[in-house]
């Protein structure tokens, strides 16, 4: 059997196949519970959020960083106003546009020529770019009481590549693991 896509991401397919393969099979079980909060994008998340951001890196020991997250109504211009403040003095304000509501697609634009596509997945916007050597992906995610922020730095070089075989019947797809060089986390409450 030859390996196809059909538009799931490969290596989330993988990773269910390896982990189905070990399963045993049991009873059926309940489906976990809806979920009970509904966040709709970005209306929902208007406001002032703030709290630190951990950085661990490989060279050094977690750092720790005041970090905001500002969300405003929409102005003017169409924008709903995404300002990052880390520390007191590294203000970066941005603007978060629609590009597909339906489809949970919008763009941050950092009003430097650079436009970052961004998508909303259940209670997640996750932006994902390469700048220089490296690949970020940016998950905010909305919580009852503010928005975690994850950011993943990675290189783009790849680390390890495996697979490419046949085993069996079976063509294995050829598969890259990427080094993470840094990992930055921040839990974002919102100011009253």
């Amino acid at each position: 059997m030859k390996w196809k896509s059909s538009g799931v991401p490969l290596i989330l397919l993988i990773f269910i196949s390896i982990i189905t393969s070990g399963c045993k099979t049991t009873k059926a079980t309940k489906t976990a519970p809806a979920v009970t909060h509904k966040w709709t994008f970005p209306l929902n998340w208007i406001g002032h959020y703030k709290g630190q951001l951990r950085i661990h890196t490989l060279d050094s020991d977690t750092t720790l960083v005041p970090m905001q997250l500002i969300i405003e109504n929409v102005n003017a211009e169409g924008y709903f106003p995404w300002t990052l403040v880390y520390g007191d003095d590294d203000i970066r304000p941005y603007g978060l546009e629609a590009i597909n509501a339906e489809k949970g697609h919008y763009r941050i634009n950092e009003y430097n020529s650079i436009l970052l596509d961004g998508y909303v997945r259940g209670n997640h916007f996750i932006t994902r770019f390469s700048l220089d050597n490296s690949d970020l992906t940016v998950d905010y995610e909305k919580t009852a009481d503010g928005i975690n922020v994850s950011f993943y730095v990675t290189e783009v070089k790849s680390q390890n590549q495996s697979g490419g075989e046949v085993m069996g019947k079976d063509s294995i797809p050829l598969v890259d693991s990427y080094p993470v060089v840094v990992f930055q986390k921040a839990i974002l409450k919102k100011k009253e």
